[in-house]
């Protein structure tokens, strides 16, 4: 049997009685809007100690109306990293914005606090601090250098649910504004899209309410906004997910210790890094010399193990930024897309998959 990278289901039949609930859901015939939503976003609240919460059609939609409540356009400039999903400098674009690179943290491949400081200018309104891999991008820090200049922080927290700072509060609930992330292979994820923002401003959250909706307001289009309303029957699964998160994340913390206690010889990789001990990873990224990576991919596919690259191409280099003539020195995020790779890495995993890949990464190691 094959091993694959994320595996969503998984967690679907720890749920009790979940077939016969959902088929109940599906014969009320509510599938937009409705009381899963408000059950959600309030469950959500309570969860993250968040004042306000809102949820959204995709994590995508999270950061591009975090991004309009806050004024963001034109002539503004938005430092960000390279070394992540394209929609995070994709929403920068998408409301008229530049985006200005930040180079990375080789341990953690969140934002570099010395570069990100060198990048600021009169342009500069919003830091966007990515929470890669579900590792702590220095958000302390980042909102100390944000209120010394004066501007915005809207942490990317689509790969970080249920991770903390060392003083335990949630990532993604510091900054102005949170983006999150429910897609299926999040460490909460939905049958679909999904995401929701967190904020402790009123008046964001307002706007935001409003622009995900057609700009509506007491039944009439106020504003002209966009639909990124959340499904009934993703917000019911994310709902029951909620319930037994603690499970979730105590078996994907299994995972994690199974593969440091067991790779941690392995000298041909170096193991990931958390921030520290409250951090649940989304993805367990190893880095390996280039000149191998793709030697143990093909390794480990004819293994029946996949693996994936996150990410292959840095932002800055994709084709779809070839207009920005302008040149970055990145060499930290260039090396990381060279040699990172993430392993098979999901909640409730069997013992017997956990030796599997393990077994496989030594053999490869030895031979």
């Amino acid at each position: 049997m094959n091993i694959p990278i994320t595996n969503p289901s998984r967690e679907l039949k720890e749920i009790k009685n979940f077939d016969k609930s959902f088929i109940n859901e599906l014969k009320k015939g509510i599938y937009v809007g409705g009381n899963n939503v408000e059950i959600l976003e309030n469950s959500l609240k309570t969860f993250l100690e968040s004042k306000y919460i809102t949820t959204v059609n995709s994590g995508t939609d999270a950061l591009y109306l975090s991004l309009l409540a806050m004024g963001i356009g034109k002539d503004d400039e938005v430092l960000v990293p390279s070394f992540t999903f394209f929609a995070t400098v994709e929403c920068i674009l998408n409301v008229g914005a530049t985006p200005v690179f930040v180079d990375i943290d080789e341990d953690t491949y969140c934002l570099d606090i010395e570069d990100l400081s060198k990048k600021i200018t009169k342009k500069t309104k919003v830091i966007i601090p990515v929470h890669l891999f579900g590792n702590n991008s220095n958000i302390e820090k980042v909102v100390r250098v944000a209120k010394s200049n004066k501007l915005k922080v809207l942490e990317d927290a689509a790969q970080c649910f249920g991770s903390k700072t060392r003083s335990g509060k949630f990532l993604g609930t510091i900054g102005d504004l949170g983006a999150f992330s429910f897609y299926p292979s999040k460490t909460l994820g939905g049958i679909g899209d999904g995401g929701m923002i967190a904020t402790k401003n009123k008046k964001y959250f307002e706007i935001i309410t409003q622009l995900k909706n057609h700009g509506l307001k007491n039944s009439e289009h106020k504003i002209v906004g966009i639909n990124s309303r959340l499904d009934s029957l993703n917000a019911f699964v994310l709902n029951e997910k909620l319930k037994i998160f603690h499970n979730i994340s105590k078996t994907r913390n299994d995972f994690y210790e199974y593969y440091m206690n067991n790779l941690s010889n392995c000298e041909f990789i170096k193991l990931p890094k958390k921030e520290n001990s409250n951090i649940l990873l989304n993805y367990f990224t190893i880095s390996i010399n280039k000149n191998l990576r793709n030697e143990l991919m093909d390794y480990l596919k004819i293994n029946g193990i996949s693996t994936s690259i996150y990410y292959k191409t840095p932002v800055h280099q994709l084709p779809a930024l070839s207009f920005m003539k302008k040149s970055f020195n990145l060499d930290k995020t260039v090396y990381a897309s060279k040699t990172v790779l993430s392993l098979p890495f999901f909640p409730f995993a069997r013992e017997s998959e956990m030796e599997r890949v393990v077994k496989k990464i030594l053999n490869f190691h030895n031979a």
